[in-house]
């Protein structure tokens, strides 16, 4: 490992750690640990401090750290809590909202400014749904009618891109074999959540389930290794594939947690809440804020600030992003109150992750000049740092039971070997 990593990899947990302090510091209004965490990255990174550089190691960190964010997305999915009506407004909204980013992005071809349209408006037509994770769950509202439409709202907002561009974004085969690429990945994943709901979850007796149960509290950590396992083997699988990477990685995070949404045991489900909790420990504790303070560090600020189209771009690209995903929502869901779909609304154009990835990649392509990049993915952190406060602002914290207590309680019994 090079010292040019080392040292930015000190750099950025400290940026990681100061963005907590400073976020609780900040009287009144909670900005998200996000934000200040991108901020820190900007002021840390060579176009003001210089304190990080850019390093092959670095940019491996950043990597997996957005790996791991989509991994947590699809943890997140309660398939129970969001099929039925949420799912089918969310999937009818993505439509509404991939059409309007459509007629937006091919203006912008016919104006010189981008030449692959139909790419650019996959990449607008998104939500960001793991930064989202955090600030719902804080709020408590991630359980409620509200929260399993944002739910549905981020999936189909972070699924249907990724699926997307897996197509589109890719030079390297004819368009058929991308798709039988695509519908292989598809099969295996199901195949995946077959032998999950047949094989393990509804197996008392399980041989896997005891061996998970037993060294929850021990080094060997099964249940986190083997999860580990599928979540590379899927991204391997993809990248053999040619597909989007990011594609396995939401897709192992759904088929880990449709453990807790099957499993047939009470005990089975408390395992899978303190597997949750483990995973967001090691993501939002160690891996996802190297992501988000390198997508700081590598913002270019210069460039931004030297382009006049940019400063312009900027602030009609944070209208674009509610018009392209918040008014379909606005428009679409009729059965909540106007103050709810308002909320909704914010919400589902909350962007960044996938923004910031793929723009990183149509620089690199020439689909987009750098500089109109580089004010989308500014516009993308401003609704990161406003939508979700106005979004949840005002709402009633739901009266709560410490579940995570519960389950921490639960688990020596859980390991114990009398507990089979």
């Amino acid at each position: 490992m090079s010292e040019t990593t080392l040292q930015g990899l000190f750099w950025v947990m400290l940026a990681a750690t100061l963005a907590p302090i400073i976020t609780d510091l900040i009287p009144r209004i909670s900005v998200p640990v996000v934000v200040l965490e991108l901020l820190l990255g900007m002021l840390l990174g060579p176009h003001i401090l210089g304190m990080i550089g850019h390093s092959e190691g670095l940019e491996v960190a950043k990597e997996f750290g957005v790996i791991f964010l989509f991994f947590l997305a699809g943890l997140e999915i309660e398939y129970e809590g969001i099929r039925g009506n949420p799912l089918r407004n969310a999937l009818r909204g993505w439509g509404g909202s991939f059409a309007i980013a459509l007629v937006l992005a091919f203006g912008m071809q016919q104006l010189g400014l981008i030449s692959s349209f139909h790419l650019f408006a996959i990449a607008i037509a998104t939500t960001a749904l793991g930064p989202l994770m955090p600030i719902m769950q804080d709020s408590g509202q991630l359980h409620t009618r509200f929260g399993y439409n944002v739910l549905a709202i981020g999936a189909i907002g972070e699924f249907a891109p990724v699926l997307a561009i897996a197509f589109l974004f890719n030079e390297s085969r004819e368009e058929f074999l991308t798709a039988m690429a695509i519908v292989a990945f598809m099969l295996m994943v199901a195949v995946f959540l077959f032998i999950n709901r047949r094989v393990v979850s509804q197996r008392r007796n399980s041989h896997l389930r005891r061996i998970a149960i037993q060294t929850l509290d021990s080094s060997a950590q099964f249940a986190v290794r083997i999860s580990m396992l599928l979540l590379i083997g899927l991204v391997y699988v993809t990248y053999r594939f040619d597909l989007d990477l990011l594609l396995g990685a939401f897709a192992s995070g759904f088929i880990v947690g449709q453990l807790g949404d099957v499993t047939s045991t009470k005990e089975s489900r408390k395992v899978m809440k303190w597997m949750k909790t483990k995973f967001e420990a090691i993501g939002f504790g160690v891996i996802i804020p190297v992501f988000f303070v390198m997508t700081g560090v590598d913002f270019r600020l210069d460039t931004l600030l030297g382009s006049t189209r940019a400063l312009i771009i900027l602030p009609l690209a944070v209208i674009g992003s509610f018009l392209v995903r918040g008014l379909p929502v606005l428009l679409g869901y009729q059965r909540f109150t106007r103050d709810m779909r308002w909320r909704l609304a914010f919400v589902a154009a909350t962007q960044l992750p996938l923004v910031a990835t793929l723009m990183e990649r149509f620089i690199e392509s020439g689909t987009v000049p750098e500089d109109i990049a580089t004010a989308i993915v500014g516009a993308a952190v401003i609704t990161v740092a406003i939508f979700p406060l106005i979004a949840l602002g005002g709402l009633r914290h739901p009266s709560r039971t410490d579940e995570s207590e519960k389950v921490v309680e639960a688990l020596p019994e859980l390991s114990a070997p009398n507990g089979r």
